[in-house]
């Protein structure tokens, strides 16, 4: 019998890193799952969403994201839920019917950065910024010093022999500093990287090294850790679909806000405006438009209607859905102003479906079981719940893989 699988919310990994924490709000929580997972009775994963968060801004919070990251490592290894560009572009293929093979959700090597990694390689990078014919130009001002320089080292356009056996000797034993400090690569990747701008190794070579390094948690954080101030770009390609999402949600909930501060429009005016139903239709909207985004990059003008999305796209259905759920509640129900964790939840959401047991924190939780259960998701509200949970999921048959539990519960839905 397969693993149960496990997803927890980020804010599980902050409490069972604190000893303090932990046996105040979760008590013999981290004993228990590292025993299933001792005993392989259960999986748990992590994603690309968990590891964004625990991304220290500031060099006050390092110290904490590291030891979250710690806690991730020892309970995740590298068991991960894909980036959600590439759950969502299966889920399309399957829509489409360019494919029948069930959605692959999870890797169990790391692979949780979205599709695009190797353009952010420093193959690309630093292919033409560390060349010797730039690095000449950074030292000699005048052409004439320039060209003399050039000819001392270069010759046919390429470096003189023993040029090239100095540049050699010092990619394969010489210091890594300036690498270490501007990208997120181990020692042992970069190097690789050092010796491809001397043409010591391929391109191929060093993109696969840094990609080694992206799908090791634990050296990720510590990078972060080491350095925060240079963290942003990284980050905010990472966060890229969350804030796109968030970029969205704030105007509709601006524009709310604006409608009920017109002196001209009551509530029930509003209401007819910005309502469920209204509301409904936005939903649709978003989520059409979302997946035939994808559809498009899967064969041209195809498109996609939402009973579509909703049958095949459980993953791409479930973070919508729950987004706009729980935003109707905060506009409409028990109004405040959204949080950026709103939108970072809606993210976690597309892996519910995937999974046996899902934590979610109190409030999303309704909202994401709404969107999983027919999957036959166990969503958790409290990580104090949790041991209870995985008990009950424990007790009950399981099916091999999980892509049968989203295929039966699309069936279900669809009825």
């Amino acid at each position: 019998m397969r693993p149960l699988s496990v997803y927890l919310d980020s804010s599980d990994f902050s409490v069972l890193s604190n000893a303090e924490r932990a046996s105040a709000e979760a008590p013999g929580v981290l004993p228990a799952l590292q025993r299933w997972i001792h005993a392989g009775e259960i999986e748990c994963f992590f994603s690309g969403a968990h590891l964004t968060e625990m991304a220290p801004l500031q060099a006050t919070y390092a110290n904490a994201a590291v030891s979250r990251s710690a806690i991730l490592v020892a309970l995740c290894g590298r068991n991960t839920m894909i980036a959600h560009d590439r759950l969502f572009s299966m889920e399309v293929r399957v829509a489409l019917g360019l494919t029948t093979a069930p959605v692959e959700a999870m890797d169990r090597e790391g692979y949780w950065f979205p599709e695009g990694a190797a353009e952010l390689s420093p193959v690309t990078q630093l292919e033409h910024e560390l060349s010797i014919k730039k690095t000449i130009g950074e030292i000699y001002s005048s052409r004439a010093d320039r060209r003399r320089a050039q000819k001392r080292v270069m010759k046919g356009g390429k470096p003189r022999p023993e040029v090239q056996a100095q540049l050699l000797l010092a990619a394969r034993h010489g210091a890594l500093n300036e690498i270490l400090e501007t990208i997120p690569m181990r020692p042992d990747a970069a190097r690789v990287l050092a010796r491809y701008i001397v043409g010591d190794a391929s391109g191929a070579e060093a993109t696969a090294a840094f990609e080694s390094s992206l799908r090791d948690p634990s050296w990720m954080v510590q990078w972060f850790y080491k350095h925060c101030e240079a963290l942003s770009p990284f980050v905010s390609w990472a966060r890229g679909p969350g804030r796109q999402l968030a970029g969205k949600m704030m105007k509709l909930w601006e524009l709310v806000q604006l409608a009920r501060a017109n002196p001209l429009l009551d509530e029930k005016a509003v209401a007819e405006i910005y309502g469920p139903s209204k509301w409904a239709e936005r939903q649709e909207l978003l989520l059409a438009e979302t997946a035939n985004r994808f559809a498009a990059k899967e064969s041209a003008g195809a498109t996609l209607a939402v009973q579509q999305i909703d049958r095949h796209c459980p993953g791409l259905s479930a973070a919508i859905r729950s987004l706009f759920s729980a935003w109707q509640s905060i506009t409409f129900e028990r109004p405040r102003k959204p949080k950026p964790s709103d939108f970072v939840d809606a993210l976690h959401a597309a892996y519910a479906p995937y999974v046996d047991v899902f934590r979610a924190d109190g409030f999303m939780a309704a909202y994401i079981a709404r969107q999983a259960n027919p999957y036959g998701t166990h969503v958790v509200p409290k990580l104090s719940e949790l041991p209870h949970a995985i008990e009950r999921r424990l007790a009950q048959p399981r099916m091999e893989n999980t892509g049968l539990v989203a295929a039966l519960g699309n069936e279900e839905r669809a009825k």
